[in-house]
């Protein structure tokens, strides 16, 4: 992998986690503001990072949890009745929706 593929791949990768952030926490600008700033720090945590197999760790990371925030993540809103709080759920195309044997399997 050259340099030039390197920091595409990388660029590529914070991108990638910035637009899902903004997606997933849609409507609250305190999460996004701090999912952005915690990316930013983890990135810049690690711009000195010359190894290869290293910097390719970190995309993979960052990969992973791009996966995690788009299939696993879901905003509740709470709408006040005159008499009651309901939680709505916001999910999208992408949320996992399992029918929860393998959590069914793990309890026995």
């Amino acid at each position: 992998m050259t340099t030039l593929n390197t920091r595409y791949a990388v660029f590529r990768a914070y991108k990638q986690l910035l637009r899902i952030q903004k997606e997933t926490f849609k409507g609250d600008t305190f999460a996004i503001r701090e999912a952005k700033r915690e990316t930013y720090e983890k990135f810049l945590n690690n711009k000195d990072e010359i190894g290869i197999n290293k910097i390719q760790e970190y995309i993979n990371q960052a990969n992973e949890v791009a996966s995690i925030l788009q299939k696993n993540i879901a905003q509740v809103i709470i709408e006040k009745d005159p008499l009651e709080y309901r939680f709505k759920i916001q999910l999208h195309k992408n949320h996992e929706l399992g029918d929860n044997e393998s959590i069914k399997k793990l309890e026995k």
